[in-house]
């Protein structure tokens, strides 16, 4: 399993850092028909976010992996997009 981790101001999957995409990135990506993949990492580390879970989305042909962020011009400003289930489990 792939874990999560935060180490000062980095996001670390399995000890890489993750880079960031925003929903207008991901539509941006549609737009120029840059194929990729997506799901949802559990947060197992202890803390207000224990069992939260993170996206991520990987460009097709890369093995870069990008988290999905909140915009900083939005009104909650820029943060990590937390959800408490991943779509496909919602009844």
């Amino acid at each position: 399993m792939h874990q999560i981790i935060v180490d000062q101001n980095l996001i670390l999957l399995d000890g890489k850092p993750l880079a960031l995409v925003t929903r207008s990135g991901l539509a941006q990506w549609e737009q120029d028909g840059i194929s990729f993949t997506f799901r949802y990492d559990q947060i197992l580390d202890e803390g207000d976010n224990y069992g939260k879970f993170r996206c991520l989305y990987e460009r097709e042909g890369t093995h870069e992996i990008f988290v999905l962020v909140e915009s900083p011009s939005s009104p909650e400003g820029f943060r990590v997009i937390l959800v408490d289930h991943p779509p496909h489990t919602l009844h």
